[in-house]
């Protein structure tokens, strides 16, 4: 045989990977887990772009626990860009569709939420390329009193808008379940939270707290919790009543001023404590984390027993503004197991300037070292740090658009 057909025969012996059964691509869709994998198989070609499409709804979760990009204001182009901490590099997109001059009040499942002059609520989803289907635009979230006739302090409540709401979580994603899911926010100084249910009535509704001040949320198995600033009390509430909740306490030793305090959502459903114990300067415009402490709740008898976590094992925490993210390390190269990384989030101290956003960056439970982002924050003093003052840097989690 000659080497041309030899050659000729090679060529056709080659698999024609478009026409895979849909079997083995089940099968191999089974086994990606992040959200770069299933972004590149889904671009394969038409027949893998279908596969991707028939199994949307299983995609999108997969992607609920992927690892999240840092959203940082560009100054000079008046946009944000993505900030991709396990390559210590700023990703090349497209430009995002979401507002420059604000800041986000929460970002949870992909979205990001901001308060309006007129305190409205805006939903934006920044990777959708669906304009139409990447806003939802929520109605007015009670905005602060002034006396009648107050026009200064009306318009002073306005300039301050996007300061509103402290934080807020996404019980799913709208585009998953666009008829139920209910969008829950910390507002007015920390001092209130509300529910509001799109996809049903569309109305916020109160939940009367008792005059607590709050620092965090979480969803879980039905139930939404607050931590109070405090760090020592947990308020629960069921999602499908929530108008009536209970609450439990502990002793701790932790003096709150200094400390932030975060709750998240373990893969086994444990919930878990960050105490995050910050250092300011003496001017208050410089905060740096000093050391970190993780402990599962145990509820027992009617309350909490709080349990030391010296390890995290092949685990990696993303807080700060968001809603707690937690993910398996391994799944994502480059992602380090056993450490937290921080974004600079609002502080309850002042809850209004806060300073250079310049606390942000990796730490280690092994070894309690604390590392800042080197490309982002390589001076303190840095015209990147001081022109974000206003707009802090937040995680947002990538989604497919499908």
């Amino acid at each position: 045989m000659s080497l041309t057909k030899k050659k000729q025969k090679t060529i056709t012996a080659r698999p024609d990977w478009a026409r895979l059964p849909c079997h083995l691509l089940d099968l191999i869709l089974e086994k990606l887990e992040s959200f770069k994998d299933i972004l590149q198989f889904y671009g394969v070609c038409v027949s893998w772009n279908s596969i991707i499409k028939h199994n949307k709804t299983k995609c999108l979760m997969k992607t609920s626990h992927q690892v999240p990009m840092l959203l940082v204001p560009n100054r000079k182009q008046h946009t944000w860009d993505m900030y991709d901490p396990m390559t210590n590099k700023f990703k090349e997109i497209s430009k995002l569709h979401i507002p420059y001059d604000k800041r986000f009040g929460g970002s949870s499942q992909g979205w990001l939420l901001t308060v309006n002059r007129d305190f409205t609520v805006t939903l934006y989803k920044p990777y959708s390329t669906d304009h139409d289907s990447a806003i939802i635009n929520l109605p007015c979230l009670f905005p602060p009193e002034v006396e009648d006739g107050d026009l200064e302090g009306l318009e002073d409540m306005r300039e301050y808008c996007d300061q509103h709401i402290y934080k807020a979580t996404i019980t799913a994603d709208p585009l998953i379940n666009p008829n139920d899911y209910m969008v829950v926010v910390i507002y007015l100084y920390c001092w209130k939270i509300a529910t509001i249910s799109p996809g049903r009535d569309n109305i916020w509704r109160k939940i009367d707290p008792n005059e607590e001040i709050f620092s965090d949320i979480l969803f879980n198995s039905n139930k939404f919790y607050f931590l109070n600033h405090n760090h020592d009390t947990l308020s629960s509430y069921d999602s499908r009543e929530p108008y009536c909740g209970t609450k439990v306490t502990w002793n701790h030793s932790d003096n709150w001023f200094g400390i932030k305090s975060y709750i998240v959502k373990s893969f086994e459903g444990d919930i878990l404590q960050v105490l995050r114990r910050c250092e300011w300067n003496d001017s208050f415009t410089i905060r740096r984390t000093t050391t970190v402490n993780i402990f599962k709740l145990d509820f027992v008898d009617g309350g909490v027993k709080r349990v030391i976590v010296k390890s995290l094992g092949d685990v990696a925490l993303f807080l700060g503004d968001n809603s707690s993210i937690y993910v398996r390390a391994s799944n994502f190269l480059g992602c380090k197991s056993n450490c937290i990384y921080f974004s600079h989030d609002t502080d309850l101290i002042s809850y209004g300037p806060q300073g250079f956003p310049c606390d942000c960056g990796i730490y280690n439970l092994e070894d309690n070292s604390y590392k800042k982002f080197t490309l982002l924050l390589d001076d303190e003093d840095s015209t990147i740090i001081s022109k974000m003052e206003a707009q802090p840097p937040i995680w947002i989690q990538p989604t497919l658009n499908l």
